[in-house]
């Protein structure tokens, strides 16, 4: 049976364009294929109540995702253009975040340290821009849990150092053996960016950390 009432993918195409968007083009299809069938169908073989009730749930399941769709669409947007707004205010500021590279402006900086195990020795190696180790700080055994220190910014011999840019590691021993802790160093951001994984801060000393993981601004 030719179902004369029932217009092509194309022949719709036009109206898409001309301002409705997707959602609304699909409920009009949906209706227009439902109603043609209705209009055409067979007057000795009718559809049975039970395939209109089919349809009609069919189409409200259809503009039901539609419009869910829509709202966490909605949703999204909203949620990027806060966390954009909120990332742009970090430029220029200071910040402490998880980096073993900083630019040292002048007179040493403080830092932490993530100890995640109990160790006998603890203690923080600081290398120029050119891996020469300039200074050894020994902190001495420590619990786990999170340690502030500060680097005056001078070298073994007590002369003070130049600005730039600084590598700082933390090694601690445990059980004989030399294992490298997370450290955290102030940094200033330079601008920020936004990836797949969410808003990245990037910084001074030329690396990039999430947003999320900055632990203090200062």
């Amino acid at each position: 049976m030719e179902l004369t009432g029932i217009r092509s993918a194309a022949e719709l195409q036009p109206a898409k364009q001309a301002g409705n968007d997707f959602g609304e083009l699909g409920r009009t299809q949906f209706l227009e294929l439902m109603l043609a069938q209705m209009n055409n169908q067979d007057p000795l073989d009718p559809s049975k109540n039970e395939e209109f009730i089919s349809q009609l749930a069919q189409f409200s399941e259809l503009e039901g995702i539609e419009n869910l769709n829509a709202t966490m669409a909605n949703m999204a947007d909203a949620v990027l253009s806060n966390v954009t707004l909120q990332a742009s205010s970090l430029v220029g500021h200071s910040v402490i975040a998880p980096t073993n590279r900083t630019l040292m402006e002048s007179g040493g900086f403080a830092g932490t340290v993530e100890v995640a195990e109990t160790t006998n020795a603890l203690s923080i190696e600081i290398k120029n821009q050119f891996g020469e180790l300039i200074r050894q700080i020994d902190l001495g055994p420590q619990p786990t849990g999170e340690l502030r220190f500060f680097w005056d910014g001078t070298n073994e011999s007590g002369v003070p150092q130049d600005s730039g840019l600084y590598e700082v590691s933390a090694i601690s021993q445990v059980a004989g053996q030399a294992v490298e802790q997370v450290i955290n160093l102030p940094e200033r951001v330079i601008s920020v960016s936004l990836g797949e994984g969410g808003a990245r801060a990037n910084l001074a000393g030329g690396t990039d950390v999430l947003i999320s993981q900055i632990k203090e601004i200062q």
